[in-house]
């Protein structure tokens, strides 16, 4: 994400720049969504002669234009390929359909939303893909830090990944430890997503994670990430963090990995987090209100990260204050 900023200096922008760059988000998921873009990333160059096997070779065409006028795309003798700034944004293209696509239909009514902010449905929001989205959503800087922290921590006993998508990251968590893992997830296409990604080792079951009805014994880690800032208001979530305990009493700790929303002493944003939670009438938590819900439920924070290259992303590794609970 760094070098992307280097490239891009908003201050010099000029207006018609500022239309090309908003343009070319939606037409790089465009044709990541067609498999145009795995297409030039694995063969490196597309021609232009084949885009006629596309239905809509119009469209597909005008996104490459488009690209190659935010000069993420290069187009010489007739044939599109990655330029440096390109094969950066194919690297986290998650970052980019997140939003663009996993809250496309949120986007496409945001003018009725500002006059009726009720007016969404949960319909509204394709969790699928924004599931799929979030493999690649800090794979190359998350990961990392938290497969390092469960090595750290040595768990014996089962991983819990509340809220767990598609389970890839809970699949990963436990070849490197050597885990069972059990991932809740509410959203019943999702978990059929979660059949391409799941291990051995790792079962997904259906379950709201703030209104959980088993006590799971064997759990030793639970992890929460991505999912924390949806559990609204305070109370609820306090109510949810009180809970841990009861579900999975044996647990050494809770990881939080999550985004917050910016603040005084953090004026940074995370591209796109605020706004497409304020399509859903919804003001994220800050960082300071974050870590108020953290001491109102007796949990002591044992570690906290700033991750690199993500704005206003933390994890936090907590533990129960049993002495106040």
């Amino acid at each position: 994400m760094k070098k992307i900023k280097e490239n891009f200096d908003l201050t010099k922008v000029e207006c018609l720049d500022f239309v090309t760059i908003g343009l070319a988000c939606h037409a790089l998921c465009l044709i990541e969504y067609a498999g145009v873009l795995e297409t030039i990333k694995n063969e490196g160059t597309l021609r232009e002669s084949r885009l006629q096997k596309y239905k809509n070779h119009h469209l597909v065409r005008a996104a490459l234009v488009t690209l190659v006028g935010a000069k993420i795309l290069a187009l010489t003798n007739n044939a599109y390929s990655l330029t440096d700034l390109g094969k950066i944004l194919t690297r986290n293209i998650g970052a980019l359909m997140l939003p663009f696509v996993g809250y496309r239909s949120l986007l496409a009514k945001q003018f009725e939303l500002l006059d009726n902010p009720t007016s969404w449905k949960d319909s509204d929001i394709d969790y699928s893909a924004i599931a799929l989205s979030s493999i690649e959503f800090g794979l190359q800087d998350l990961d990392p830090i938290v497969l390092d922290i469960f090595k750290t921590i040595k768990p014996k006993g089962t991983i819990c990944d509340l809220g767990c998508g598609t389970g890839k990251k809970l699949a990963k968590i436990g070849e490197a430890t050597n885990c069972s893992g059990l991932g809740i997830e509410k959203n019943a296409k999702v978990i059929k997503e979660s059949e391409k990604f799941t291990s051995q080792r790792s079962e997904i079951i259906r379950g709201d994670i703030t209104n959980l009805k088993g006590i799971w014994e064997d759990v030793e880690v639970v992890m929460i990430s991505f999912v924390y800032h949806d559990i609204n208001p305070m109370k609820k979530c306090i109510k949810f963090l009180n809970s841990i305990h009861k579900h999975f009493p044996r647990s050494r700790c809770l990881i939080v990995i999550d985004i917050v929303s910016l603040s005084e002493n953090l004026p940074s944003i995370m591209p796109g987090f605020d706004y497409v939670h304020g399509l859903q009438g919804i003001t994220p938590r800050s960082y300071e209100e974050t870590l108020e819900t953290f001491a109102k439920a007796n949990f002591n924070i044992l570690r906290e990260i700033d991750v690199p290259n993500m704005p206003n992303t933390f994890i936090w590794v907590l533990e129960i204050n049993t002495n106040n609970n």
